[in-house]
């Protein structure tokens, strides 16, 4: 039985066309193969995200701790006609400052005439010479997961003019 080349081809070409495409299995196999990639990317996507929040509300209290820092550096501190903002205390919730995106954030403040004392010392103001000023700032609306306690300090010293 002698094949013409004309048939010889056909039956080469259907051959050929019976072995093109993907099975159903390998379609499967490369469709959880990139679930399982895209599972992992999104993952990891969701913790690049809180990881920046997280700093990005660390920055915002750092901004307030230096407006704050600024404004007690400011304050005059001499023998005679210190600021009253100035006395030994603690202050909590003094104010309340707003970053220039919206979040707020509570200011407390404690004032201690004598540091190298055990708690913090209130009299003496005419006397006192050197102050240490403890500034801790604090989300208005409080955060979930591990920012839920975020609290920035921040501890300035002054020493009084002459």
């Amino acid at each position: 039985m002698n094949l013409n080349n004309v048939q010889r081809r056909r039956i080469a070409s259907h051959k050929i066309a019976e072995n093109k495409g993907f099975s159903l299995v390998e379609v499967i196999i490369a469709t959880v193969v990139m679930v399982i990639l895209c599972v992992g990317t999104l993952t990891v996507f969701t913790h690049a995200v809180r990881i920046n929040r997280g700093n990005n509300l660390r920055a915002q209290a750092q901004t307030v701790l230096q407006q704050e820092a600024e404004y007690y550096r400011s304050l005059k501190f001499l023998p005679i006609g210190s600021s009253p903002d100035l006395n030994g205390g603690t202050y909590n919730n003094i104010r309340t400052r707003t970053t220039p995106d919206g979040r707020a954030f509570y200011v407390s403040v404690v004032i201690d005439n004598d540091p190298y004392t055990a708690g913090v010392q209130t009299g003496s103001e005419a006397t006192c010479k050197f102050k240490e000023i403890k500034i801790t700032v604090v989300p208005v609306i409080a955060e979930t997961g591990w920012l839920a306690d975020l609290k920035t300090n921040l501890v300035l010293q002054r020493v009084r003019a002459n």
